[in-house]
């Protein structure tokens, strides 16, 4: 399949999600891969800053939502996933690559999407029946949002978690259309408004997080 040429823009958010090569399991226990994930979105950002919006580890990969104020999507994965894979194989002793390919990004191009793909995140470790609330999985920046631990980056949490109301919001469940969308736009990009320089794509920014 033909790579998709990246966009880099600052004016939307990013849907981003990396797999494991072959779909297998991480070889090392997830609360290790988690501290090696922190470390290592601490590193990137440091080299290349961007705003963190969500991320979510689960057993063979990750999703992240964040946005680049310094348009530079490509060298922030290229460094987090880089060294990621570094700990991981140096620590498992694995000697084929961590993942599968390179990472899946989709422009988070409306307020509707950007809405029910925060939820799709976050609500991963409920639809693979981990928890019954998405608060409560650890490996997910919601679970520092909602408590009093420290997490390597600034999150965007303009939706204020902490309010009972939002949580109710967020564990509710999206429609199964909603989701095949939310898959969909992961495999293909799409705009209509505001042509961005040096290439033949439209924008039309929203007020995003």
């Amino acid at each position: 399949m033909t790579r998709k040429p990246l966009i880099r823009t600052h004016l939307f958010p990013y849907h981003v999600t990396t797999r494991t090569n072959n779909k297998e399991w991480f070889d090392i226990p997830l609360s290790e891969v988690w501290k090696m994930c922190l470390h290592s979105l601490k590193v990137a950002n440091e080299k290349h800053p961007i705003h963190l919006i969500s991320f979510v580890l689960m057993q063979n990969h990750y999703h992240m939502i964040l946005k680049t104020p310094h348009s530079n999507l490509d060298l922030f994965m290229y460094e987090f996933n880089k060294r990621l894979s570094l700990l991981i194989r140096s620590k498992s002793g694995r000697i084929n690559s961590v993942f599968g390919g390179r990472y899946k990004w989709s422009l988070i191009r409306s307020q509707t999407y950007l809405y029910n793909c925060y939820r799709y995140v976050y609500q991963n470790p409920l639809r693979a029946n981990i928890v019954n609330r998405c608060e409560d999985y650890p490996f997910s920046t919601l679970h520092y949002l909602i408590t009093t631990k420290s997490f390597p980056l600034n999150l965007i949490d303009s939706f204020g978690f902490k309010d009972e109301f939002a949580l109710h919001w967020l564990n509710k469940s999206i429609q199964e259309n909603e989701l095949n969308t939310i898959r969909v736009n992961l495999k293909k990009f799409e705009f209509e408004t505001a042509i961005l320089r040096n290439t033949r794509y439209k924008l039309e920014p929203f007020d995003a997080l």
